[in-house]
């Protein structure tokens, strides 16, 4: 799947914008009701929430208004300075990304070796695409459910071997879970912390889901979802 597919609709209330691998951006997920459409993750750059945005509107969708980040990974957050509406994270998320806001704007040489990072990155900021980090507008510290009319998305925090950052994001009325990489290992030695995987399948295990969407791969079922991370 790439950008090109357009939005991807996953059941009455939830779509994704496909991931996109040579870039390595991941699927943006797209949540609506009566009042207000909520998305998952921000992407990796300007130009990932462009062609995101394009997509729901080539779907005639109101652009979301509010913005949830699973983790702090730049594929997830350095599109955050160009949503619509505001944007919300763990505490943890921010405290990463203002210290990497603080180190770039110290030292260009930490913006250059971004760019020439990886071969997804180069690709991803080819023609002058801005590197710009932004920390979220809030912050969320428990739990917390989001009314956005007629439909609900459930903000919960949870342990995962990849980040100490993860958020999952529930949609009840639909049955889909979002995770983020949340079942990777801990970037970038891949080590698994395997007592926090325990505790994410545990989580996972207790929610009533038919469908969780990751980052990098198409939708599971719960069932093999499960099967993935024990």
């Amino acid at each position: 799947m790439n950008r090109k597919a357009g939005l991807h609709r996953i059941s009455e209330h939830v779509w994704i914008f496909p991931l996109d691998s040579p870039k390595d951006r991941p699927n943006l997920g797209y949540i609506l009701g009566s009042g207000m459409a909520l998305a998952v993750d921000a992407g990796h750059s300007s130009s990932h929430v462009e062609d995101f945005y394009d997509a729901v509107r080539a779907e005639g969708l109101p652009l979301p208004e509010l913005t949830v980040i699973t983790h702090w990974h730049w594929d997830h957050t350095y599109g955050m300075h160009a949503v619509n509406g505001k944007t919300l994270a763990r505490p943890e998320t921010n405290a990463r990304l203002a210290a990497i806001q603080r180190e770039m704007s110290e030292s260009p040489e930490k913006v250059q070796a971004f760019l020439t990072s990886d071969p997804t990155v180069r690709r991803e900021y080819a023609g002058g695409v801005p590197v710009v980090v932004v920390p979220a507008d809030e912050t969320i510290r428990e739990d917390r459910t989001i009314d956005l009319g007629g439909v609900t998305a459930k903000i919960m925090l949870s342990e995962s071997p990849h980040t100490d950052d993860a958020l999952l994001v529930y949609v009840p009325e639909d049955r889909v879970l979002f995770v983020g990489d949340a079942q990777l290992g801990e970037f970038p030695s891949w080590r698994m912390d395997w007592g926090r995987m325990a505790a994410l399948a545990q989580k996972v295990r207790g929610i009533d889901a038919d469908v969780v969407i990751d980052g990098h791969w198409k939708p599971y079922t719960k069932e093999e979802y499960m099967a993935e991370i024990g």
